[in-house]
């Protein structure tokens, strides 16, 4: 892959349009007009934790991502409980995303075109099945799709900003929302919170190492690349989101509708035709997004199963496409298995979006905190301080892990408002998520006495 492939692999798993569209509004609606800067700021400690984590590929060149860091930094039983996570994460991400697809889809069909009312998880399984088939071939086939996608749907959010910009909105353009007084009469902590999920995707740059060119600055350049490219798109969109329904009345109108906020502006300032194409480019990025997620998850499936803690048959490449296509149709029968479960549960699609979003949000930003630690451990141990830049590998490290560990405390203090549901369900979902990162490190331990040759490859370390 390219530079820009690279970066539309790991940006599609955002998706774009669905954070413009359905959580922009929900920022707006915890911080006011101040949305803009607070997506700013969370622009600005995922930078910080870039530099260290980006130090981190050139100073440990291997594949594997997090898995990867964690065990350079923190040992091999923490290096597993974070490749359990990232799994738990990336699979509960990429599977919530399927009945969120089938509901717009179902919307698309039934509202704009008079179809029939066809069951969600029939148009879950024809997403899931798409994903699946794309993933069995090269890597850059995916990434051209991918490409394809991210381009037409940001060009159809950039005309919407470049139409208020050019309208001004009811109450002119205004450089308050860019202002820390704005972000600070809002709920700061709780936006910011909402924010930095709407960035997950960006850290799996390292995942694809071994897929493309020239690793050891095309992976850095992606990372700092996507961090600042969702950044700056997402608080633009939130600033002219802000502006087209005035800044002294976003902040109710956000709370009262907002799911349909974007789509009103989109009719009011673009035109009714763009609304309706709104609709069918939600669908198309949800697809990307479960594209990018289920390629990201065959990559860990693949470096798991070449250690051999996972079943060796799951590191195998097709001889011809290079792809991870074993690893990548188990995670397509784990989904299926999973839509059946949740269809026997006759859960609702729309909650079931919703508690599984929450969960698989929650275990990445534990992972990434994690991960945050262990490249301070990381060069505290090699003594490459000295060697090497200590802005890079200490301060920048420290910061981030500080500002993740906040994060991470909001998470779980305001879990009810990332799942929904009752307290009680909430500190289960916490609970349960903590224990797959301690069922990983104990699975490690068992592995150290059992099978000492697979104990001393986890981690993508050489036996």
């Amino acid at each position: 892959m390219s530079l820009w492939e690279l970066l539309a692999t790991v940006l599609a798993f955002s998706a774009p349009v669905a954070v413009v569209s359905g959580f922009i509004p929900i920022v707006i609606g915890s911080a006011g007009a101040g949305a803009p800067a607070v997506f700013l700021c969370a622009m600005l400690l995922l930078l910080t934790f870039a530099v260290g984590f980006t130090r981190m590929t050139r100073s440990f060149p291997r594949p594997g991502g997090f898995y990867a860091y964690v065990t350079a930094g923190l040992g091999k039983e923490a290096g597993l409980g974070a490749a359990m996570l990232a799994i738990l994460g990336y699979l509960l991400l990429g599977f919530c995303t399927l009945p969120f697809f089938a509901i717009n889809v179902d919307a698309l069909v039934r509202g704009l075109f008079g179809g029939p009312a066809i069951p969600w998880f029939v148009y879950a399984g024809i997403c899931g099945a798409g994903s699946g088939l794309l993933c069995y071939f090269r890597i850059d086939l995916s990434a051209k799709v991918l490409t394809a996608v991210m381009a037409v749907e940001t060009l159809v959010v950039v005309i919407f900003d470049l139409a208020v910009l050019r309208s001004g909105g009811p109450e002119g353009i205004s450089l308050a929302p860019l202002s820390w007084s704005s972000m600070a009469s809002g709920s700061v902590g709780i936006s910011i919170l909402f924010a930095v999920t709407c960035f997950l995707g960006f850290e799996a740059t390292a995942v694809f190492r071994d897929e493309v060119r020239d690793p050891d600055r095309t992976v850095p350049r992606a990372t700092y690349l996507a961090v600042l490219l969702i950044g700056l798109f997402y608080a633009f969109s939130a600033w002219m989101t802000v502006t087209a329904f005035g800044v002294s009345h976003v902040g109710a109108t956000a709370k009262a509708d907002p799911a349909g906020m974007f789509p009103v502006g989109m009719e009011l300032y673009v035109g009714r035709i763009a609304r309706d194409a709104l609709h069918v480019l939600l669908a198309t990025s949800q697809f990307a997004a479960v594209l990018s997620a289920q390629n990201i998850l065959a990559r860990y499936g693949m470096s798991l199963g070449i250690d051999g803690v996972f079943p060796r048959i799951l590191g195998r490449v097709h001889p011809r496409h290079q792809s991870p296509y074993i690893a990548s149709t188990a995670i397509s029968l784990t989904w299926l298995l999973l839509g059946a479960v949740f269809v026997r549960m006759q859960i609702p699609p729309d909650l079931l979006y919703a508690r599984v979003a929450g969960v698989g949000g929650f275990a990445i930003l534990i992972l990434m905190l994690v991960t945050s630690t262990a490249i301070i451990a990381f060069f505290h141990r090699r003594d490459a301080r000295r060697a090497a830049d200590l802005g890079a590998t200490l301060v920048a490290p420290v910061v981030a892990t500080i500002g993740l560990g906040t994060i991470v405390y909001l998470a779980i203090i305001h879990f009810t408002l990332l799942v929904g549901g009752a307290r009680e369900g909430a500190t289960f979902l916490v609970a349960m998520t903590i224990a797959v990162f301690v069922a990983g490190a104990g699975y490690a331990r068992l592995l150290r006495h059992s099978r000492p040759v697979t104990y001393r490859s986890i981690g993508r370390q050489v036996v």
